[in-house]
């Protein structure tokens, strides 16, 4: 059983708690560097007490670790990941992990790095198959860009396994773009991308070439009550979930036809549920033969929880990831999940989740991501 003890947050530059780490190491590690470490960790309840104390009985193992990520020691850089699944050839898939210090990484199964994109503070990233541009059919990639306060477009080119440079700039009118997401609509084949800001505004473009030349338009913009990131569409269902993070998760209709109607997933409003709490961060989808998953970070109390969505939907458990033969995993910003067998390390797909704060031994090193086995997640489900 695994005890993380919450203790509270006080408003200091730069601050982050001693608690709620994954060893003992991760906790001196932290209490030696707290005065300059310079992490997000001022978003976890800053200001405000966490009172009780969680228990989680689910804990699992990251099983690789990327290569770091360009930046200077104990700075918060990266963010986001994203999983392009190369179906011709499994084991050539990539992952993409965004740097807020200057673009995109492009890593192997292994960990990696293959490539490095510089394109200005790149916060969250996602990518869709199957797009048509310059002849040839192209892995659509898009992320919000805060350098210049705009959705930065890319594509990897599925004969060389190279993610282009910047191919188009969108400029947003959202007050800092920060969460984004794509939607690929199983009702009309159009391509979407949805971005939100600090101050609650959310944005609907919809990509597409005409004349062989790349075209955008805004189709719908909304607001949400209050500062969202996270963010994942359900194609085949045209669902949209948007992580609120003080609130909860919203599930709206993704087609922009419809207008934006408040509805939350059961049970992810941190007052429902003492095992849930804000600030709710990166989202993921995971589905089975007939049930979809909706997993979450949980900065708050660095968790993640699942939810299983239907009528009503329902959480489930939460779980963390502790340390085995590589450092656990804690202060997550963005996760992706993909459920296709990949190599022999993932024979179900993998889960890749941001790290907040990278270990090796008692030294606390450049952020990373880290990769974890789908068959971990499913054993959780069996329990």
């Amino acid at each position: 059983m695994k005890i993380i003890r919450l203790v509270p947050v006080f408003i200091l530059p730069l601050l982050i708690t001693s608690c709620c780490l994954n060893s003992s190491n991760d906790k001196q590690v932290i209490e030696k560097y707290w005065e300059t470490l310079d992490s997000s960790g001022f978003s976890v309840y800053l200001g405000t007490t966490i009172e009780k104390q969680q228990v989680f009985l689910n804990v699992i193992t990251a099983d690789i670790e990327t290569d770091e990520v360009d930046s200077e020691p104990k700075v918060d850089a990266a963010d986001d990941p994203a999983i392009w699944v190369n179906t011709e050839n499994p084991e050539k898939s990539l992952v993409l992990g965004t740097n807020k210090m200057g673009g995109i990484h492009v890593y192997d199964l292994d960990g990696k790095e293959l490539q490095y994109v510089q394109s200005g503070c790149i916060n969250n990233i996602d990518l869709r198959d199957d797009f048509q541009f310059n002849e040839q059919e192209v892995v659509l990639v898009a992320a919000s860009n805060c350098t210049y306060n705009t959705i930065s477009l890319f594509y990897i080119d599925k004969n060389t396994n190279l993610l282009s440079d910047s191919i188009l700039n969108i400029e947003s009118s959202v007050d800092l773009v920060y969460g984004l997401c794509m939607y690929k609509s199983a009702k009309t084949n159009k391509y979407y991308i949805i971005v939100n800001g600090e101050g609650a505004d959310v944005e609907q473009w919809e990509i597409y070439t005409e004349n062989n030349e790349l075209k955008y338009k805004l189709v719908r913009n909304f607001k949400v009550s209050s500062k969202p990131e996270g963010m994942v569409a359900d194609d085949s269902e045209g669902i949209l979930y948007i992580g609120v993070e003080e609130e909860g998760i919203l599930k709206i209709k993704a087609e922009p036809e419809f207008e934006f109607e408040t509805d939350w997933v059961d049970g992810s409003n941190p007052t429902d549920r003492s095992l849930v709490s804000s600030d709710i961060e990166g989202l993921a989808l995971y589905k089975t033969d007939n049930k979809t998953y909706l997993v979450a970070s949980s900065q708050g109390n660095f968790s993640y929880p699942v939810f299983e969505i239907g009528e009503p939907d329902k959480y489930l458990f939460s779980f963390v990831i502790d340390d085995g033969d590589i450092d656990g995993v804690i202060e997550t910003d963005g996760l992706e999940i993909v459920d296709f067998p990949l190599n022999e390390k993932f024979p179900k797909g993998m889960m890749v989740l941001q790290d907040g704060y990278n270990f090796s031994n008692d030294s606390l090193k450049t952020q990373n991501f880290k990769y974890i086995s789908c068959e971990k997640i499913e054993a959780l489900f069996l329990k």
